[in-house]
């Protein structure tokens, strides 16, 4: 058991949610960028109310509702754990990219895992450890710069880590939001520090007409933005043992009651539900438009395909654009993905970018070659590597290591196209910009 959970404000703060868990007091009410609007009579209703379209995995189906979402989770923990019992790197990978492509964070994550391959067993058991140790002054949570976690991450440890909830920006906007209802239910002039869970902003589209707010503060009750790694991993275990403790503490619940879902899983999907969009706050402070808060959350992290160094993109309906400038306008990249199906079909094929080679002509067939063809010679073969590696992320492109050819088309995109056209897969990822 956590220490944390024995701090007397954190002891209070357990015992008052978990005297009003399935109260009104925690009725909400938004409006649903895709869906329309939403009302919540409490949390018991907003888990009734669940909502998270997934494509299913494993021969699990994809669905909407939280039993189809809990048994594509439970073939994925199967999976996830089959690979790590085996030391097998590979198994692995496909495990954690399909538990973020459930999660609809593919992007931002699938290239990290990707470049970590041979290492991928090793680093998730020695996290999976020191969660699993409920030891805060673990070196692992200790140590700065030391564990990737993050919205993605935080969805695969859930599945390796007994009574892990997934702790991403809606988790945490609804905890926030519980968290000051306490503040004032017991006149609290400030967020107890014990309680100030940190909050991450809703990821957006460039040019969001109306974004989410995902900031829980209210008069003078704040909380901090969430740093990634090892803060992001100590306050996941924190709420973790929080809502495992309130839910043992309130057992005739709503979610308490016979289910093949875990109690724990059932309360996490209710405040997933309701933090998707938060009343804005008033305070003291000057306003600031969330548009300039948030502008850096609307880049995602990436790695290149040749070196692996870091850069960021995001995706508008007309292309892909990188923070450093550079734009891969959609038909540039649908003519490149189809010249690579016209030279490879479903076959392999390099990256093969070296500006000279493919400027003399004297290169092998490749990425480079194709995306050179496809700008009519006029663009720079090498920035071809941080365009595979965002289609990669996307799900476009296959990537098999240890292959000197190790891309190849993902044909169960484009099963249905005749000519390759990647506006889909910027239609999906916009969508779940929308739903994250």
């Amino acid at each position: 058991m956590l220490q944390y959970l024995k701090l007397a404000v954190v002891d209070d703060f357990i015992d008052w949610l978990a005297a009003n868990l399935d109260q009104p007091l925690f009725a909400h009410a938004y409006v649903d960028r895709r869906h329309g609007p939403r009302t919540f009579t409490g949390l018991p209703d907003a888990l009734s109310q669940y909502f998270w379209k997934h494509n299913g995995a494993l021969g699990a189906p994809g669905g909407t509702c939280l039993t189809s979402s809990n048994a594509v989770l439970n073939a994925l923990r199967q999976a996830l754990n089959t690979g790590m019992k085996n030391s097998n790197d590979a198994a692995t990978l496909s495990a954690s990219i399909e538990v973020m492509a459930w999660g609809g964070v593919r992007a931002g994550n699938a290239r990290w895992l990707t470049i970590n391959t041979a290492k991928l067993v090793s680093i998730l058991s020695s996290t999976t450890a020191a969660l699993a140790s409920q030891n805060l002054a673990h070196g692992l949570l200790a140590t700065r710069g030391q564990m990737r976690f993050n919205a993605g991450m935080t969805k695969v440890y859930s599945l390796l880590v007994d009574d892990f909830i997934i702790y991403d920006s809606r988790v945490a906007a609804a905890l926030d939001w519980i968290v000051v209802k306490y503040c004032q239910a017991r006149q609290l002039p400030a967020v107890p520090a014990e309680l100030a869970f940190p909050w991450a902003p809703a990821k957006e589209a460039a040019n969001a007409k109306a974004p989410k707010n995902r900031d829980p503060r209210q008069h003078n009750y704040y909380f901090p933005r969430l740093a990634a790694g090892e803060p992001h991993a100590v306050w996941n275990l924190k709420a973790s043992g929080i809502l495992a403790e309130v839910l043992r503490r309130a057992p005739f619940s709503t979610f308490n009651t016979a289910s093949t879902i875990p109690a724990l899983r059932r309360l996490e999907a209710a405040l997933f539900m309701i933090g998707y969009d938060l009343p804005h706050g008033r305070s003291s402070e000057v306003a600031v438009s969330p548009r300039e808060i948030d502008d850096e959350e609307d880049w995602t992290e990436c790695f290149t395909a040749a070196r692996g160094r870091m850069f960021h993109y995001r995706i508008q309906t007309d292309g892909i654009y990188l923070q450093d400038g550079r734009v891969y306008p959609a038909e540039v990249i649908n003519s490149m993905l189809n010249i690579l199906r016209s030279q490879f079909k479903s076959g392999h094929f390099p990256l093969a970018n070296s500006a000279t080679d493919v400027r003399s002509g004297n290169s092998k067939p490749g990425v480079g070659s194709a995306y050179f063809q496809a700008t009519a010679d006029k663009g720079n073969p090498p920035d071809s590597s941080a365009l595979v590696a965002v289609l990669h992320d996307l799900g476009a492109l296959n990537h098999t290591a240890g292959r000197r050819d190790p891309w190849s088309i993902n044909d169960s995109e484009f099963a249905h196209q005749s000519k390759m056209d990647v506006s889909v897969l910027f239609t999906r990822q916009l969508e779940l910009n929308d739903a994250l």
